[in-house]
């Protein structure tokens, strides 16, 4: 088949491109991939696309509007924060996600953290390499069982953690200002104001999209209000957390412990402060990743913009107003 349109993958977390090209090419699609890391990379390599796929580079207004031929972005995942949204509607480009592609990945991780931060497992493991066998310095370590954890955001990943932590006898409680109360119990866990879980919970988890408001969702204030022997987990977007205040909160035992899969900046920068106290465990934004999801992730946003490039509804576009409008 000849080719019918150029979708450029601008930056993303996989070699090659070789699965989205096997699959659009049956539409007659060319997929060039790039590394792109600023506007201009961006511009020069996709201003005459049909489509792009991204994952981190910044889709800013600028580069919107030097994208001459492109009807639709879609992001490599979940959080799409590097996306001018606004601009591209303005300029009729539909902008899409991959929400449900880690659902399971990112809950057992987020469960792996809990357990980890719990049991201590990140102080035991440096201790017993260095040939101390002493239980007693991990004290104090309490049962997980009779716990309340409160999840914040009660979509799919956590709903898909509250079931896990079920399975531990462990109470749960949610914070989501867009799902009624009824059906949140109706999902096994009791509603809560933010500032009523961020009070009761040993545990506290973070399950939302980094917003206009949701940036630094949990800061000094909320810090002061949670358990000093809480834990903390992240596996949402760094800057749901004001990281200053964070790193105060662990350093003045205003809470316990913290688990980040994510942090403000990616990479963090050698020496990053945040990497530095023992009651924080930190993992490399890797919560996302399994061979399975790895693969599925670059299958369905390749299914995504050829659902785009043919005229069809993609599966989670987050301006759905473009397409009403570009209906009869």
């Amino acid at each position: 088949m000849s080719e019918r349109f150029l979708v450029v993958v601008v930056d993303s977390p996989f070699e090659t491109a070789e699965r989205e090209q096997s699959i659009l090419s049956r539409i007659g699609v060319k997929v060039q991939k790039f590394n792109c890391l600023n506007e201009s990379q961006i511009i020069e390599a996709a201003g005459n696309a049909n489509a792009i796929l991204c994952d981190a580079s910044p889709i800013t207004q600028n580069v919107i509007l030097n994208l001459h031929k492109a009807t639709g972005i879609v992001e490599y995942g979940i959080g799409y924060d590097n996306i001018d949204v606004n601009a591209a509607t303005e300029r009729g480009i539909v902008v899409c996600n991959i929400p449900d592609f880690i659902t399971s990945e990112v809950a057992d991780h987020t469960v792996a953290l809990i357990l980890a931060l719990a049991r201590r497992l990140h102080l035991m493991l440096p201790s017993t390499r260095a040939g101390e066998w002493n239980w007693r310095k991990f004290r104090p370590i309490n049962g997980l069982d009779k716990m309340t954890a409160g999840i914040i955001g009660f979509g799919n990943i956590g709903r898909q953690v509250a079931r896990r932590l079920h399975a531990f006898q462990i109470e749960v409680i949610a914070y989501d200002p867009y799902i009624p109360f009824k059906t949140i119990e109706t999902l096994g866990a009791k509603p809560a104001t933010l500032e009523e879980l961020l009070m009761a919970s040993e545990i506290v988890s973070i399950h939302v999209p980094l917003t206009k408001e949701t940036r630094h969702l949990i800061g000094k204030e909320e810090f002061a209000l949670m358990k000093n022997s809480a834990i903390l987990v992240n596996t949402s977007r760094g800057s749901v957390i004001d990281q200053e205040a964070l790193l105060a909160s662990l350093r003045n035992g205003r809470i316990g412990a913290a688990g980040l899969d994510v942090l403000q900046r990616e990479p963090p920068e050698p020496g990053d402060p945040i990497l530095a106290p023992d009651n924080v465990l930190v993992t490399p934004h890797i919560g996302w990743y399994s061979e399975q999801s790895s693969s599925r992730l670059q299958e369905y946003a390749a299914l995504e913009a050829e659902r785009i490039l043919t005229g069809q509804i993609p599966r989670h576009p987050v301006n759905p107003e473009v397409l009403l409008k570009k209906q009869p």
